[in-house]
């Protein structure tokens, strides 16, 4: 299941709290506006033209999903709702006027964008940091151990005027 780790890496996000059934493995959270065939129709049309995966029938995709990466889930409609997008989809919910739905369409369809731009600056972001913490472990082994961090022998004092 390479393709869902991929797939996740790129589109998801980190859970932002633990959830309690699963207190040792974290977990990734693709966005709400996909789904499980939205997922399997992106597997299949990544696949090449002669490959025997192509047979794989939508239900198996799911089965193996579940089994083999049930760490990465999709997240419930209103779990990933900014002020924006719940302005937004109450807006087109509860509005009648097809001119106004069609202007609040647009705008939350831009604003989808931005937010995956903002997705992937912080995935780019995180992979960053872990690369630079690796550097920083990596440079501060010595023989006995992990020097301390901040090993400078200094004082600060704070002042709240």
């Amino acid at each position: 299941m390479n393709f869902l780790e991929n797939y996740a890496e790129i589109h998801g996000l980190p859970s932002p709290g633990r959830n309690v059934n699963r207190i040792t493995q974290s977990f990734t959270l693709l966005p709400a506006e996909m789904s499980y065939k939205s997922v399997y129709q992106d597997f299949i049309a990544s696949l090449k033209y002669d490959s025997t995966l192509k047979l794989l029938k939508y239900d198996a995709f799911r089965k193996l999903w579940h089994q083999l990466t049930s760490y990465i889930q999709i997240m419930i409609p209103r779990m990933d709702l900014c002020d924006k997008c719940q302005h937004f989809q109450n807006g087109l919910q509860y509005n009648a006027r097809k001119k106004k739905v069609k202007d609040l369409l647009k705008k939350y369809k831009e604003h989808l964008v931005k937010a995956k731009l903002e997705r992937n600056y912080y995935n780019k972001n995180t992979k960053l940091a872990e690369q630079q913490r690796k550097l920083v472990d990596e440079n501060y082994l010595v023989t006995g151990g992990k020097t301390d961090y901040c090993s400078v022998d200094a004082t600060a004092y704070y002042s709240y005027n």
